[in-house]
């Protein structure tokens, strides 16, 4: 059988292509291949490096999380950050994916220029929290005004007129939660006048005066004792003058002495069952009450006068204005008796921008009157600073920390 195998013979001039050809096959082809060995060399290397950039990155998360991690469970720690506001306390190095990551916690805030009040405050000036988004404010300045701010507009609106001018030693507190539809008042200015507003009815009303007249350093706190709702007040006006009004029966009673006169700056915050107090009056001496006994607490970081405030944020601290013509604002922790400097306020605080307790809190900022005859409301955030570092990447965290609520912020890679 002839073989199926068939055969072509060159033909002349074809004599010596093959090799040319085949080698113009292997140029081609290296033309092809050498492109695409490249861009898989390429690929792999940008693969490698997005990948080492993510471990990068994901070492600084997780440095960041254990930063907020000890804030919340290790009170050494936290103390340690919480005694040094604006210096970074570094935490040990720890290792994730092979990479050390540094950490550092910084205790700051910051404080936002809100909008103005509608008109100048002075002596008497005096903020509260009534919950629901809102805040109540006396102008004082030897005025009846009063206005309501609305947090989430930031906006200020007049509410009805207080039943007599206010001045100095011009004071607020509410009462809730029990009695939530009320604020009492204070009128100050030389005067035993006493107010409650309601909030539902925008409406005033004069409850029993108190014994004595009320000047620079009348401030009021709300407190319960016992299941009771009160009101306990200084009277100021260079007087040791301690008083509570019981609300279930509109009564006044004497309580023990301040352990020395009140003054321009006097002030009143209730923390976890006691009531502290800045005496104000140029000095500075911080008391704390309980079981009508006083004693004697840290003294502030410098003297306070006119302008001088107490809030009460809940947990362990007290956060305080020294008044006097500075921007002194510092924090008290009660677990340790002592005080730290916070960051200052915008500008200087002097009388009416605090006396009878403007400063206020609505869970998560505290707000300030500036007084000294000027409209300007401030806010003031208290945050952490968490910074990770790993091999050349960082991630910066600021934090609000309230309990075991973490709240983030901002979260930023550089």
């Amino acid at each position: 059988m002839p073989s199926s195998r068939t055969s072509r013979k060159l033909l002349r001039g074809e004599e010596g292509r093959s090799l040319p050809f085949a080698l113009v096959v292997v140029a081609v082809g290296a033309l092809l291949v050498g492109p695409f060995l490249a861009h898989v060399s390429t690929s792999l290397l940008g693969s490698r490096a997005m990948q080492e950039g993510m471990n990068k990155q994901y070492a600084c998360d997780a440095g960041v999380e254990f930063g907020i991690w000890k804030l919340v469970n290790d009170s050494a720690f936290r103390s340690q950050v919480d005694s040094t506001p604006g210096t970074p306390v570094p935490l040990s190095p720890i290792t994730v994916n092979q990479l050390t990551t540094n950490i550092t916690v910084t205790l700051s805030g910051e404080w936002v220029t809100l909008t103005d009040a509608p008109a100048a405050v002075g002596a008497g000036g005096a903020l509260a929290y009534a919950g629901s988004g809102y805040i109540y404010a006396l102008r004082g300045n030897t005025s009846n005004t009063f206005w309501r701010y609305t947090i989430s507009g930031n906006s200020w609106a007049t509410r009805a007129n207080t039943l007599n001018t206010v001045g100095a030693g011009g004071a607020l507190a509410y009462a809730g939660p029990n009695y939530s539809d009320y604020i009492y008042a204070f009128q100050g200015n030389g005067t035993t006048t006493f107010w409650r507003y309601s909030i539902s009815g925008n409406s005033w009303a004069t409850r029993t005066t108190t014994s004595a007249n009320v000047r620079a350093g009348g401030a009021l706190a709300y407190a319960r004792y016992n299941n009771i709702d009160y009101i306990y007040a200084l009277h100021g006006n260079n007087t040791t003058t301690f008083r509570r009004h019981r609300i279930s029966n509109n009564s006044w009673t004497g309580r023990s002495a301040t352990p020395a006169a009140v003054g321009a700056g006097g002030a009143l915050a209730y923390a976890g069952g006691y009531i502290y107090a800045l005496r104000g009056n140029n000095t500075n001496a911080f008391w704390r009450y309980t079981e009508n006994t006083w004693a004697t607490m840290a003294n502030t970081p410098a003297n306070v006068g006119a302008g001088g405030a107490l809030v009460y944020t809940g947990g362990d601290y007290i956060y305080a204005l020294g008044g006097n013509g500075t921007n002194a604002f510092w924090r008290y922790s009660i677990s340790n008796n002592s005080w730290v400097s916070m960051p200052n306020t915008p500008a200087t605080v002097g009388d009416g921008g605090v006396l009878g307790g403007a400063l206020t809190y609505d869970g998560t900022y505290i707000y300030a009157f500036r007084g000294s005859g000027t409209n300007a409301f401030w806010r003031f955030l208290p945050t952490y600073e968490i910074v990770a570092t790993a091999d050349g990447v960082t991630i910066s965290a600021r934090v609000v920390i309230s309990g075991t609520d973490v709240t983030i912020q901002a979260w930023e890679i550089e």
